[in-house]
């Protein structure tokens, strides 16, 4: 799949390849060989070592990334526009022509495990993946993204590297560029690239089937809990989860997200104005909303003292019925749409938005829609569809999960129960 959005005006191209799986597809044997394979996708090509691969991206003022998810792995560049040409090239060519020296191979098993410990000393990181792997227990979808240490220190390079070759591929990637160029010479150019590449592999090692390496993508199955867990940090973490059907097209998925806006999406949301203005009980309180194919998720998260996690916890469960009892406002639902939009219009002219949101688009919907369909998609949504969806998250079951400096006889009091993560 290429998707391309010609930005005229703009002085950037940005770029992005998306495989459409993550940590979730792996089985047992691979646990951690996307987030493995994204890091050794910049340490050589047939043609380049890292330092040069590196080089023609920073040495333009542009940059190249990468990041793996539990449903997709992406590498992504932004560049002058005028070089967009040789990023272009040497991003496909990390993508589906690395060759994973073995050196470096080793190196980098260094630095990912240095990388998961310090995740594993991160509070706030650590509540998430805690709460993960008792939402969705016994699933690989809450399993950490990167593995356990024990796990990446098992792997080996050359079953790295057969994985790599056999799914790792450009028929089963998206390729999304936006930015400075002329369309039909971006598609001319990016399909003799893959043309180019296509014969390489033929000339290389033997590839096997998709199959052989992956597992399905299926619905995850949630529980819901009220669970707490001592950490030494000096705050705490409150984390709820709701999991939903994922929406059925872009239109859904922008009604969920106005209703997001509305609870916890902003400073002038419900959770943001209750918790932190009126009862000044956090720092940090805020909602989200994801979409996959699979599942719709929704994240509450508020960090808090010790001293005031009751007070904080009482306030949440009070404006998460209160969303029941008293649906969004005209005025609420006018200030979300208003303010959703305004963020699409301001994103319009950064190519690295227009881009991931292509990719991102194709792999929840099938299809891709340009901005300005969007926002239409966005100005036919009405009040009442707001005031559904709304009662719809409120009236959900719910996973709360309190990490860090807990008062243990405070929660019991509040139905909550102790969770060893081990």
């Amino acid at each position: 799949m290429l998707a391309v959005d010609a930005m005229p005006n703009s002085s950037s191209v940005s770029m992005s390849i998306w495989l459409p799986y993550g940590s979730r597809n792996e089985k047992p044997q691979h646990r951690g060989f996307f987030h493995y394979i994204e890091h050794m996708l910049f340490k050589g090509t047939s043609d380049k070592n890292a330092r040069q691969l590196a080089r023609i991206f920073e040495s333009t003022g542009g940059f190249v990334n990468a990041f793996s998810e539990r449903s997709a792995t992406c590498i992504h560049c932004t560049m002058p526009a005028d070089n967009w040409r040789e990023a272009c090239r040497t991003m496909l060519d990390m993508a589906f022509l690395s060759v994973f020296p073995a050196e470096e191979f080793e190196k980098e098993k260094v630095v990912i495990i240095s990388e998961i410990l310090q995740t594993e000393d991160d509070p706030e990181e650590s509540a998430h993946e805690h709460f993960f792997h008792r939402f969705w227990p016994g699933q690989t979808v809450g399993l950490p993204i990167a593995a356990q240490v024990d796990e990446v220190s098992a792997i080996t390079r050359d079953s790295l590297y057969e994985f790599y070759l056999t799914v790792f591929r450009p028929e089963f990637a998206c390729i999304s560029i936006a930015g400075r160029f002329l369309e039909e010479e971006a598609v001319d150019f990016v399909e003799r690239l893959l043309e180019r590449i296509a014969a390489c592999r033929r000339a290389g090692p033997l590839l096997g089937s998709r199959d052989d390496g992956l597992l399905a993508s299926v619905p995850a199955v949630a529980e819901t809990f009220r669970l707490y867990e001592k950490n030494s940090s000096s705050l705490s973490y409150i984390i709820h989860g709701i999991q939903t059907i994922p929406p059925a097209d872009n239109r859904a998925y922008l009604s969920s997200s106005i209703v997001n806006e509305i609870f916890g999406g902003s400073t002038i949301s419900r959770l943001f104005q209750r918790l932190r203005e009126d009862g000044g009980l956090c720092y940090t309180v805020f909602s989200s909303y994801e979409a996959e194919k699979t599942e719709g998720v929704w994240i509450i998260h508020l960090q808090t003292s010790k001293k005031q996690l009751p007070s904080a916890l009482d306030m949440l469960e009070d404006e998460i019925a209160r969303f029941a009892q008293e649906p969004p406002s005209p005025e609420e639902y006018e200030d979300a749409c208003s303010r959703m939009a305004g963020l699409m219009k301001l994103a319009m002219d950064d190519s690295e938005y227009r881009q991931r949101r292509m990719a991102r688009q194709y792999f929840a919907h099938g299809s891709i829609e340009s901005v300005e369909q969007e926002l239409a998609q966005l100005g036919a949504i009405e009040y009442d569809e707001i005031v559904l969806a709304a009662a719809n998250v409120a009236a959900s079951g719910r996973a709360r999960f309190v990490f860090g400096a807990v008062p243990q006889a405070k929660l019991m009091e509040r139905g909550y129960l102790e969770y060893d993560a081990h």
